[in-house]
């Protein structure tokens, strides 16, 4: 049972964010008057469709977000060969509006989900009534036969420093700090401790939690909850959408060096954090609904072709040479750009099988 609700759970959150980002892109492209034939809610075969004043609203069977077709996309899924696109004006063209508005109608997905992120946070934070303060890095409980037993932690001794074996350090002022940080490192750690006055060195090398489904080094930090007045609710949905930003961007680099990619997650991995996040309660599962919409809304905003970033990227050299780039060599880049993505898919997807056996 908890299975199928995490699964309703993981449909209803993935549909909401992609229907909303793909709102984002229609809602501007009608503003500035391009032709838009349908919006969809799902993929695949066609359930149910009304006509609207000029699109056409779908519901399909494939519950998996959804899309919005507008005139003049080049990204080869029209030609001016297609009846529909026979009669539609080039200023009602997405590819024949100016460039500024072109880069609006792109970066509005991105928008949607960035304020999707935030109402969500700042929602969670109005109805619980009080937020919680990230741990300190200061042991308070150490887990029996843990790595950090084994290397001589203690009860309320202080991380100051957690460096790994290529030389790469933190001064943490939180323990997420340190989490994030052995996701990435996990080999053998060098900690800089302070036991009351005195500071001294210990090594340990991360271990692999399976429930958890990712490295740790056995012990608890302690979290603290503070009462908010309503009010603070809008800031503090500022704050959680700014932190887990900076937290993205930060993998994103670490990514792109060539470190943590086996921490890569696709949507097997994404079921599976949604299921258990549904188990923990509503709260939880807000949190993580914000932050896939965060992560969705800023991966699209890389400068990849098959994506709204690349898309603004070439409209950008487009600016910037004095004349478009043939619509061939751009359906083209951004169908190898696309068969790029669909490896690192299918990358992600393996990893989040590995995790489960």
């Amino acid at each position: 049972m908890d299975f199928i609700i995490g699964i309703i759970a993981f449909v209803v959150m993935l549909s909401v964010i992609v229907i909303l980002h793909e709102l984002g892109h229609f809602l501007v492209a009608r503003h500035f008057g391009v032709y838009c034939k349908e919006f969809s809610i799902g993929m695949g075969p066609c359930l149910y469709q009304k006509k609207g004043k000029e699109t056409d609203f779908s519901i399909r069977a494939i519950p998996f977000g959804g899309y919005v077709m507008m005139a003049g996309e080049e990204d080869g899924s029209q030609s001016d060969e297609d009846s529909w696109l026979k009669d539609i004006p080039n200023e009602r063209r997405l590819n024949g509006i100016a460039k500024w508005k072109q880069v609006c109608v792109m970066i509005a997905g991105i928008v949607m989900n960035v304020l999707l992120a935030w109402i969500i946070y700042m929602g969670v934070a109005l109805a619980q009534g009080y937020v919680v303060e990230d741990a300190k890095p200061i042991v308070y409980v150490v887990q029996e036969d843990s790595v950090a037993q084994k290397a001589g932690l203690e009860k309320d001794d202080h991380i100051i420093k957690v460096e790994s074996k290529d030389g790469k350090s933190i001064k943490p002022k939180t323990q997420y700090e340190i989490l994030e940080f052995i996701q990435y490192h996990h080999d053998t750690l060098t900690l800089t401790v302070k036991r009351n006055d005195i500071t001294f060195k210990t090594t340990l090398k991360p271990s692999y939690d399976k429930e958890m489904e990712g490295y740790t080094i056995g012990y608890k930090a302690i979290a603290y909850a503070k009462k908010i007045p309503w009010y603070q609710s809008l800031w503090v949905g500022c704050q959680n959408t700014w932190e887990s930003a900076t937290m993205i961007f930060q993998s994103l680099n670490m990514i792109i060096h060539g470190q943590g990619l086996e921490n890569l997650s696709g949507p097997v991995g994404i079921l599976n954090v949604t299921s258990k996040s549904v188990q923990y309660g509503l709260d939880t599962y807000f949190s993580l609904f914000a932050m896939i919409s965060l992560n969705i809304g800023i991966f699209n905003a890389l400068p990849i072709p098959a994506l709204d970033g690349g898309r603004i990227l070439i409209l950008l050299i487009e600016k910037i040479i004095g004349r478009k780039v043939s619509t061939k060599v751009v359906e083209n880049i951004i169908m190898a750009s696309f068969v790029l993505l669909m490896l690192l898919f299918l990358y992600a997807t393996y990893n989040d099988i590995v995790r489960l056996f």
